[in-house]
């Protein structure tokens, strides 16, 4: 049987029996929809060393150019202070981002990441030449149990596999694999690091051939099924920084790079997202003075970084800069919060119902040759809803018993019309969660919910065919609001009804809970993931243009690389052999190549949107 600790995440310890319900909130695992599969394999790509991936420059998937499936989760929610920007995590979903059907209480092989094929036999730079045992090959990675999600159990497990295709089959070998266990005891075991390295050293001859790869799995379990609703994504593991060369040694744990690491910061203080007429009535108090981003110096050696973000109306005229102070990073020095101000305002353009801003976050070191650098791209909505969320559901929300009640605290700073709801459902275990709910616009009553306004009956979870894409519960009457207000659910049978709940910012003093016929503060930190939508028609949001196709010529360049197809307001970075960035800049259709010594670069075109589109290109003399 699962532990007390499985069904209710990090927080409250519960009893769960088949005849026993004890009123209180509850959380579970998640649902992240569609991410691939793990038995189709994509087409082989051959890579040579280095091969190096830390997932910053993915979106969802892993790099098509480096993993050959894509079930594993690329994001930046679940891992807990990343060595780099995103982590990959691994859970208990299938292809189509529901749980397993033949997921058990007993531990069962949930997700793979395979490798594309690696060259081991030879290297290419600076000249081609064999590769040997004698040339000290090391595989290394960082890892996390949980992170923001839940712990996977002791007798569940992280597994690495060497593998070389034979006539028939692949022949699998088992190099390492560590037991579950929660953050907090990780933690205690790692000297407080979030996250710990590996180091595996190749030095069987049988692997130095033309088609060595590698594969990550792990063994999970879910909640007992005595709880159908809570049977949910559980066992997280996140993974970080896979890099495999030569010239490696045991005490290699430094990377020639400096990066951004975290989530992306918002400029809004209360709120991630909130409609423009609001933010224009108060724009002052709706904007945070100052904000953190977290960074990191992979480097041996020590770094003076240069700090600087810039604002783009998207469609519109505004723009402005921010520098801020040099930061002074020591060597492999990880997760470094760094504080900034927001420079001004968003603008006030009363024509306009709805505008969006790409906020870039810049860091370099122009001393190096060639210089360090790194980005990170924000994309600020205004549009017709208000979210505390981030969009990530880490976890699932609910209460018990059936006829319990939670709702989110909002607050209008002038009338507007309500017009309805959007909420992220989590998927179970066969939709166990699949119940009737009502949905429920309360009043205030001294800051916590009051006389009900509204109530929508019998409605089910919707679940869309896009990842994060939150279900519309359009009222049937617009409903006038101004000042504070609440939303929520009323649900109607014992289980939970499992609404995505966002761990990244704690949220509890606005979220409420009643299963006695009283209200109470909630105890649980994050966000429960509804947003009230509002204004007179429905939209939510504004689709930005995306890279399609990407046509870049001539290749090989010497001078000038003429690129196609890409939207303005992208960036442009270029990455060297051993993953170190060697330029960038914004989106220009002409960009200069002629400092970049002669050899194979990877081109990455990073859209409005955050997708990352990969080509790689050739320099010559």
């Amino acid at each position: 049987m699962k532990t007390i600790s499985k069904i209710t995440g990090m927080l409250w310890a519960i009893c769960l029996l088949p005849h026993l319900i004890i009123a209180q909130e509850t959380l579970t695992g998640i649902y992240p929809e569609q991410r691939g599969t793990q038995t189709k394999l994509r087409a082989n790509v051959v890579q040579t060393l280095p091969f190096y991936d830390d997932f910053s420059t993915s979106r969802l998937y892993p790099d098509s150019t480096k993993w050959r499936n894509r079930n594993v989760f690329v994001n930046d929610g679940f891992p807990l202070h990343p060595v780099t920007r995103n982590g990959a995590t691994f859970d208990v979903l299938d292809e189509l981002g529901q749980v397993y059907e033949y997921a058990i209480s007993n531990p069962f092989v949930a997700e793979y990441l395979y490798s594309t094929t690696i060259r081991l036999d030879s290297v290419f730079e600076p000249e081609p030449r064999a590769l040997t045992p004698a040339d000290s090959v090391y595989l290394s990675f960082y890892y996390q149990p949980q992170g923001n999600g839940l712990p996977p159990e002791s007798n569940d497990s992280l597994v690495l596999e060497f593998g070389i295709p034979n006539e028939y089959d692949t022949t699998w070998n088992h190099v390492w694999s560590v037991p579950g266990q929660t953050l907090s005891k990780f933690l205690q075991e790692n000297d407080s690091c979030y996250f710990k390295q590996v180091m595996i050293p190749i030095n069987d001859l049988k692997y130095f051939t033309g088609n060595f790869f590698f594969r990550f799995y792990n063994y999970a379990s879910i909640a007992n099924q005595s709880v159908p609703t809570n049977r949910g994504n559980e066992d997280n593991w996140n993974i970080d920084m896979v890099y495999l060369n030569y010239g490696r040694t045991v005490h290699d744990g430094s990377y020639p790079k400096v990066c951004f690491t975290g989530t992306t910061p918002s400029f809004l203080g209360k709120y991630r997202a909130m409609p423009y007429k609001h933010y224009r009535v108060n724009p002052t108090s709706s904007i945070t003075e100052e904000f953190e981003v977290m960074l990191s110096n992979l480097d041996k050696e020590p770094h003076n970084l240069q700090y600087h973000y810039t604002v783009e109306q998207v469609n519109g005229h505004q723009t402005f800069t921010y520098h801020g102070h040099p930061v002074n990073m020591a060597a492999e020095q990880h997760n470094y919060s760094h504080y900034a101000f927001v420079a001004n305002l968003f603008s006030l353009d009363f024509d306009h119902d709805s505008t969006s801003y790409l906020i870039r976050h810049y860091i370099s070191d122009s001393t190096c040759n060639p210089p360090m650098t790194d980005s990170l791209v924000h994309h600020q909505g205004f549009y017709n809803y208000f979210a505390y969320d981030d969009g990530i559901p880490e976890m699932g929300y609910g209460v018990e018993p059936g006829s319990g009640s939670f709702a989110v605290q909002f607050d209008l700073s002038e009338l507007d019309t309500l017009r309805g709801v959007q909420i992220l459902f989590n998927h179970t275990l066969h939709d166990a969660n699949n119940k009737y709910f009502d949905i429920v616009v309360w009043k205030d009553n001294n800051g916590r919910p009051g006389e009900e306004y509204y109530r929508l009956s019998n409605r089910k979870p919707k679940w869309e065919d896009k990842l994060y894409k939150f279900g519309y519960y359009e009222f049937d009457k617009l409903i006038k609001l101004s000042g504070v207000f609440y939303i929520g659910i009323v649900q109607q049978s014992n289980g939970l009804i499992n609404v995505g709940f966002d761990t990244s910012r704690d949220n509890s003093s606005r979220n409420f809970y009643n299963v006695n016929g009283s209200w109470q503060p909630s105890t649980k930190p994050g966000c429960i993931m509804m947003r009230p939508v509002l204004g007179d028609d429905y939209y939510i949001g504004v689709e930005e243009p995306t890279v399609s196709k990407v046509n870049v010529y001539p290749n090989p360049a010497s001078s000038t690389l003429h690129i196609e197809g890409v939207e303005q307001g992208a960036a442009i970075e270029v990455y060297d052999l051993t993953g170190r960035k060697v330029l960038a800049s914004a989106f220009t259709p002409t960009l200069s190549v002629e400092t970049l010594p002669a050899g194979l670069y990877l081109l990455h075109i990073i859209t409005t949107d955050g997708n990352a589109v990969s080509q790689k290109i050739t320099i010559q003399p």
